[in-house]
C-alpha cells in the first residue's frame, strides 16, 4: 500500500500541471479535474490500510481548515441569493476533497511514516517542473526567432509557471539535503531551474528568493544535520534565483548572436518597473467590498461584479486595463471580500497555527521542506490567486499538512468504509463533471448552421440548470444573444444573472440596450456606464451597437455614458471582445 500512496502523490505533483489542453469555457478544467481525481484516489486508498491503525487517526487540524471554509460556503448558500450554484458547489467539492486528502495522508503517515510520502511528492514536483521547463525551451526559441510571446511550459500562465518551478527547485534542495540526489545532479538541476525561473519573466521569484534566503539562514543554525543542509541549500537557491536574473541577459546575447536574432527573452528583472497600478486598484476595491459586507462577504465568486461596479469611480477608472478581473489579485483581500471575517478567519488562523507550530518541529526536515513550499504559494497568493486552481490548491493543502501535521487528541474519526464511500461518490462526480465538460465546450460559440445552433441552444438550456456548470452554460448562451426587442425576457434572464457575478463587456452592453428598450432607463444607464468605464478599449464596439438602433431615443440615450468615457479615456484601440 505504501507504493500506492507514493504513486498517487507523485502523479498529483507531476501530472496536472503538465496537461496542455486549454479549451473554453474553463481552460484549466482538465488540469483541475486530473488533480481532483488523483486527490480522490488518495482518499480511496485509505480503504486498503489496516483497520486497527486507520481507526485511531483523528481529523488533522489542517483538514479542519478546509472543512470549515466549505461550511462557510454552505452558510452562504442558506443566507444569500445564489446566482449560480456552480460558484459554490465546485469550490465546496474542492475544499472537502482537500480536507479528506489531508486526512488520508495523515492515516498513511501513521502507517508508513512521513518521509517516504514526502519524497514521492518531492520527486513528482521535480519531474513535473523539469517537464514544463523542457516544454518552455521551444517557447523560448520561438520568442527569440519570431518575437514576443509568453513562456509558461504547459501551465498557461508565466507566474503560475514560476510558482511551479519554485516548488520543483525547493524539492531538489530537500532531496539533496537528505542524500537522495547526487551532487552533480543537484548542481545541474539548480542551475537549470534558476535560469528557467528567470526566463519565465515573472517577478514573483524575487519574493521566493528573499524568503528562502531568510528562512535558510535560520535553518542553517539548527541542531539536525539534514535541516542545516536544507537551510544552506535554500540560501544557495535564493542566491541563484537572483543571480540568474543577471546571467540570463548574457545568455540572450550569445543565443541571439548564434541565431542572428534581435529578440531577447525578458526576465523578471526587466519587468521590475512594470506598472502594477491596476493591482493596487483591485486591492482597494476588494477592501471597500469587504467593508460593505464584513461578516460573510458578498458570496464566493461574486467579487468581479462588485469590482466592475466600483470601476466607474474616477480614481479607479483612470487606471485603464480593459479586462475583467475575476479576482482581486490578492488572495487574502479576495477572501475577505467574498467570505468576510468568518471565512477569512478560518483560513488565516489555520495557516498562522501551522506557521507558529513550525517552532516545535524545527528539527523535522520534512516540516521545514514543506514550509519552503508553502512560503512560495502564500507569497504568490499576495499578488495573484494560484490557490483558486485545484492543481495548485490540492498539493498546497497536503504541503500545509506536512508542515504542521498535528491532530487533536480527541476528535472525529471515520472508518475505512467512510473514506471509501466519499471516494466513490467523489469519483462519480469527477466522471459526471468530465462528461459534462466534453458536452459543453464544443458548443461554447455559435455555428454557421441554424439547425446546429438550435440543437446547441437546447443542450445549453438543459445544462443551465446543472449545479456543476450552470454558469458556463449561461456564459455560452450569452454568445448566442444579440440585443433586440425579441425574446427580451429570456435574454435578460441570462444576461442579468451573468452580470451579477462576472460582467463582460458584451453582456453589459446587450443588457443595457434591452433594459433601455423596456423603458428601464436608470438600470440601462448604470449598466452602460459600467461597461464604458471598465472596458474603455470596447468604446467603439459600444458605439457600433448603439448605432443599430438609430431611431430609438431610449437606446440612443445610452450614448451619454459612452461619451463621458470617451472624454476621459480618449480614443482607445478596439481589439474585439
Amino acid at each position: 500500500m505504501l507504493r500506492v500512496f507514493q504513486v498517487l502523490l507523485f502523479l498529483l505533483a507531476a501530472v496536472p500541471c503538465g496537461i496542455p489542453f486549454r479549451y473554453p469555457p474553463n481552460p484549466v478544467f482538465p488540469s483541475e479535474l486530473a488533480a481532483y481525481t488523483l486527490a480522490t484516489l488518495l482518499v480511496l486508498a485509505v480503504a486498503g490500510l489496516p483497520t486497527q491503525r486507520v481507526e485511531t487517526t483523528r481529523m488533522p487540524w489542517m483538514a479542519m481548515v478546509w472543512f470549515g471554509l466549505a461550511a462557510v460556503l454552505g452558510l452562504q448558500a442558506l443566507t444569500m441569493t445564489v446566482p449560480y450554484w456552480s460558484d459554490l458547489t465546485i469550490p465546496a467539492l474542492y475544499l472537502v476533497t482537500a480536507g479528506m486528502s489531508v486526512w488520508a495522508l495523515a492515516r498513511a503517515r501513521d502507517e508508513f511514516g512521513i518521509a517516504p510520502l514526502a519524497q514521492a511528492l518531492a520527486w513528482g514536483l521535480v519531474v513535473g517542473a523539469l517537464f514544463n521547463s523542457a516544454i518552455a525551451v521551444e517557447q523560448i526559441y520561438q520568442l527569440i526567432t519570431s518575437g514576443p510571446r509568453l513562456i509558461f511550459g504547459n501551465i498557461g500562465q508565466k507566474n503560475m509557471y514560476g510558482h511551479y518551478l519554485a516548488w520543483g527547485f525547493a524539492s531538489v534542495m530537500w532531496l539533496s539535503a537528505t542524500g537522495k540526489l547526487p551532487r552533480w545532479l543537484t548542481v545541474t538541476l539548480s542551475l537549470w531551474f534558476a535560469l528557467s525561473m528567470a526566463y519565465c519573466g515573472s517577478r514573483s521569484p524575487f519574493l521566493y528568493a528573499v524568503a528562502w534566503l531568510v528562512f535558510g539562514l535560520l535553518l542553517a543554525f539548527g541542531k539536525q544535520d539534514v535541516v542545516r543542509r536544507l537551510g544552506r541549500n535554500l540560501m544557495i537557491a535564493g542566491a541563484l534565483i537572483i543571480a540568474m536574473q543577471f546571467v540570463a541577459p548574457l545568455i540572450n546575447d550569445v543565443i541571439g548572436s548564434l541565431l542572428r536574432s534581435q529578440n531577447e527573452v525578458p526576465t523578471g528583472l526587466d519587468r521590475l518597473d512594470s506598472n502594477g497600478a491596476r493591482r493596487l486598484v483591485e486591492w482597494h476595491k476588494a477592501w471597500l467590498t469587504f467593508e460593505a459586507h464584513p461578516l460573510l462577504g458578498v458570496g464566493w465568486g461574486e467579487y468581479p461584479a462588485h469590482g466592475v461596479a466600483l470601476q466607474v469611480q474616477p480614481e479607479f477608472a483612470k487606471v485603464v486595463e480593459s479586462v475583467l478581473f475575476t479576482h482581486a489579485h490578492n488572495s487574502l483581500l479576495n477572501l475577505m471580500a467574498e467570505t468576510g471575517v468568518i471565512g477569512t478567519g478560518i483560513v488565516v488562523l489555520g495557516i498562522l497555527a501551522a506557521f507558529f507550530g513550525l517552532w516545535s518541529r524545527r528539527d523535522d526536515d520534512v516540516a521545514m521542506f514543506a514550509a519552503a513550499l508553502v512560503a512560495v504559494s502564500i507569497l504568490h497568493s499576495l499578488v495573484e490567486y494560484p490557490l483558486w486552481y485545484y492543481h495548485f490548491f490540492g498539493p498546497f493543502a497536503l504541503m500545509l499538512f506536512l508542515a504542521f501535521g498535528a491532530t487533536p487528541r480527541k476528535g472525529p474519526a471515520v472508518s475505512r468504509a467512510g473514506f471509501a464511500l466519499y471516494g466513490a461518490a467523489s469519483i462519480a462526480v469527477a466522471v459526471f463533471g468530465g462528461l459534462t465538460y466534453l458536452k459543453i465546450y464544443p458548443i461554447i460559440d455559435p455555428s454557421d448552421s441554424v439547425k446546429t445552433n438550435e440543437r446547441n441552444l437546447k443542450i445549453l438550456g438543459e445544462l443551465r440548470h446543472n449545479p456543476l456548470v450552470d454558469f458556463y452554460a449561461d456564459y455560452a448562451l450569452s454568445n448566442y444573444i444579440t440585443a433586440s426587442s425579441e425574446n427580451m425576457d429570456w435574454k435578460l434572464g441570462i444576461l442579468d444573472r451573468l452580470n451579477a457575478v462576472r460582467p463582460y463587456p458584451g453582456q453589459l452592453s446587450d443588457a443595457a440596450i434591452m433594459h433601455a428598450i423596456k423603458g428601464e432607463a436608470v438600470l440601462a444607464q448604470t449598466l452602460m456606464r459600467q461597461a464604458a468605464f471598465a472596458y474603455p478599449e470596447s468604446l467603439d464596439y459600444f458605439r457600433d451597437e448603439l448605432a443599430r438602433f438609430p431611431h430609438d431615443a431610449k437606446v440612443q440615450a445610452l450614448a451619454k455614458p459612452v461619451g463621458e468615457a470617451e472624454a476621459m479615456f480618449g480614443v482607445q484601440k478596439h481589439d474585439g471582445e
